[in-house]
């Protein structure tokens, strides 16, 4: 009867399919990429997704205006996943479209937030570390209100995300001020080692619980290993996590906490053998979503 219920549950599917300002190419084109695997998968489960593809208004879309205007659509649409009792879940280009989606998830602080972030990367540099000037390199700096806040700020719903409520899982590739950031800040690492450890992270898990409702959970696929598994992107480091270490994250967490929301980004099809990530983020949709509960 459980297991009936939750299956049929709504869910809103959201794509992005930007990276950079750039429609459609490289990890832009993920979210097409992978979509109609996921909605088959769905279907065949019993679960019939409404799917909103989302576009800013303007033709002229410069990277970092247009990644602020797609956060902002993406939180209006999760708000209205969350108010229609729907489980929403991102399929993004870029990774720093998870803030429309926290957004969107407590509009009015009527709950508590947590974020637990997988990837390969830790995304926490700002305009004044990066050496490259990457905007998706600063998107976890800009939730937790580092960078950007000027422009966060207009994301409807959006408020900063204590540190400390953040579990940072997987990263092994950051510069040396962004690590350095990171190591000063607040934010629980959890590298691939004690990730690979079940016992460590639910331990983890258990004591985010005592500060947060539920928990967004944003898988960068990069999180998983090039080698053993395949490249997600152009970015994948090595000593990643397998298929099957990522995936069973997703039950462990639910067993503590309500996973309210999900954010799946930067999938390169290009970078991809034998389509082994596409494989891996359908299962990670099937597992996000037919274990969902509504909150």
């Amino acid at each position: 009867m459980e297991s009936a219920r939750q299956q049929k549950r709504p869910v809103r599917l959201l794509l992005a399919p930007y990276d950079s300002g750039i429609a459609e190419t490289r990890m832009g084109a993920g979210p097409l990429a992978i979509a109609p695997f996921a909605e088959r998968r769905l279907r065949e489960s019993g679960v019939a997704p409404s799917v909103h593809r989302l576009d800013p208004a303007s033709t002229w879309r410069p990277e970092v205006e247009t990644a602020f205007e797609l956060q902002r659509l993406i939180a209006g649409e999760a708000h209205r996943a969350f108010e229609r009792g729907e489980f929403p879940l991102l399929l993004s280009g870029n990774c720093n479209a998870t803030l429309g989606m926290l957004a969107g998830a407590a509009p009015s602080g009527q709950r508590r937030i947590g974020l637990i972030w997988l990837d390969g990367h830790a995304d926490f540099n700002t305009p004044e570390t990066t050496s490259t000037g990457f905007l998706d390199g600063q998107g976890l700096a800009m939730i937790v209100g580092r960078c950007w806040s000027q422009a966060t700020k207009r994301v409807p719903g959006f408020s900063p995300l204590p540190e400390d409520d953040v579990v940072l899982v997987g990263a092994r590739d950051m510069g040396a001020l962004e690590e350095r950031a990171l190591n000063a800040s607040k934010i629980i690492q959890v590298p691939p080692p004690s990730a690979r450890q079940t016992q460590d992270l639910a331990a983890i898990i258990s004591d985010l619980v005592q500060r947060v409702d539920a928990v967004h959970l944003h898988i960068d696929l990069d999180v998983h290993d090039p080698q053993r598994v395949a490249p997600a992107n152009s970015y994948a480091a090595p000593d990643g996590l397998l298929t099957e270490e990522v995936r069973s994250m997703v039950p462990l967490i639910r067993a503590r906490v309500p996973i309210s929301s999900a954010t799946l980004a930067a999938y390169d099809s290009e970078a991809d053998r034998g389509a082994r990530i596409r494989t891996a983020a359908v299962d990670l949709v099937a597992e996000l979503v037919l274990g969902s509960q509504p909150i």
